[in-house]
């Protein structure tokens, strides 16, 4: 998935690959110094002009700063039905992280973006669902 994402605009690096089975505590990296509150670092950034990027294998509280974008990709599960996508992400305070289009962006098959911008400090959660039960959410916080 995520080769399919970076081939339109890549940098010259390789882009991380957060589909591993690990489990998410040991996907987050260490808070940042100085972080209070118990936010992480968010992983490294898909897209350009992105302080990071989230994809299902995520999950805890990250830290943002006003006016920074988080990219999020959840990927449908291999073993889904062909087309099978996970519902449109929301943001639980738009005041506080609202979702922005970049205007140009097509996801691979199976795949649900999110863009994402901190507007001011706060907190809001990030959530997706998928058809038969499954869910996910992440805690930003924003300062």
């Amino acid at each position: 998935m995520t080769a399919l994402l970076a081939t339109g605009c890549s940098s010259g690096t390789p882009a991380p690959d957060h589909s591993s089975a690990a489990p998410p505590s040991s996907q987050a990296a260490a808070p940042p110094a100085g972080a209070a509150g118990g936010c992480h670092r968010l992983p490294a950034a898909v897209l350009p002009h992105s302080a990071g990027s989230l994809t299902q294998a995520d999950s805890g509280a990250f830290c943002l700063h006003p006016g920074q974008r988080v990219d999020v990709f959840l990927a449908a599960p291999e073993q889904a039905a062909q087309g099978g996508r996970w519902r449109v992400i929301s943001s639980s305070s738009p005041k506080v992280l609202a979702p922005v289009s970049n205007g140009v962006m097509s996801p691979p098959l199976g795949v649900t973006p999110g863009l994402f911008v901190g507007r001011s400090s706060g907190t809001s959660v990030l959530s997706s669902t998928y058809p038969g039960g499954n869910s996910w959410r992440v805690t930003l916080v924003v300062r």
